[in-house]
């Protein structure tokens, strides 16, 4: 039946799942495509036929034909538009994801993102990576604000904070490090630390 493909599709992209994004289906899509191409050949020939079709002495016989061809017609229509409609709603739905994955852990993908996605998912991140970056570098005078920090109004400026993971030295404002190893706690500005917190290098403690 048309259309089942691409609900199938909607349901996996929106279903939840621990991974940051679910695998790029490739397959499923192309058969997708295939249904779309299948529905447009299919109106093309039945449009064509409805123009040689010859006239009829029965008047009534005529309408009646006409009017099937037309309901049958609007059916590969609607038919078409939806899965034109499901491709759109998936992909627009992933890349949604990927721009949250940009702000919420930086520029660089972690290999189990990128493993998920397509080739198109790869450059289209890259190239909104790049956009953001340039885009914030022009801010403050040209000084540059990271805006994936400090998205909310802080409550604090220093933090206490425990590492869930090895990091090893990081450079404080005041020219100060701290090794950052694992479950060793720290009392840090938010303003350092809130990109690592976000990429669970850093877990806050209330």
């Amino acid at each position: 039946m048309f259309g089942e493909k691409c609900v199938d599709l909607i349901k996996e992209s929106t279903r939840d799942s621990s991974e940051l994004i679910a695998p790029y289906n490739q397959m499923m899509v192309n058969e997708v495509f295939d249904e779309m191409r299948l529905i447009s050949q299919t109106l093309f020939e039945s449009l064509n036929s409805d123009n040689e079709q010859a006239p009829t002495s029965d008047e009534q016989q005529s309408n009646y034909d006409s009017q099937n061809r037309l309901l049958v017609n609007k059916v590969y229509l609607r038919a078409f538009l939806w899965n034109k409609r499901c491709l759109l709603a998936y992909h627009h739905h992933r890349l949604e994801r990927l721009k949250k994955i940009r702000w919420q852990l930086g520029a660089i993908l972690p290999d189990e993102v990128k493993c998920n996605l397509s080739e198109d998912e790869i450059k289209w991140f890259a190239a909104y990576s790049r956009n953001l970056s340039d885009y914030m570098n022009r801010l403050n005078d040209n000084k540059g604000i990271d805006l994936t920090l400090m998205r909310n109004p802080p409550k604090k400026l220093y933090v206490q904070v425990r590492c869930i993971s090895d990091y090893g030295p990081l450079e404080l404002d005041d020219g100060n490090t701290v090794v950052l190893s694992k479950d060793s706690m720290h009392y840090l500005p938010l303003s350092k630390c809130e990109k690592l917190i976000h990429q669970g290098v850093l877990e806050q403690i209330q």
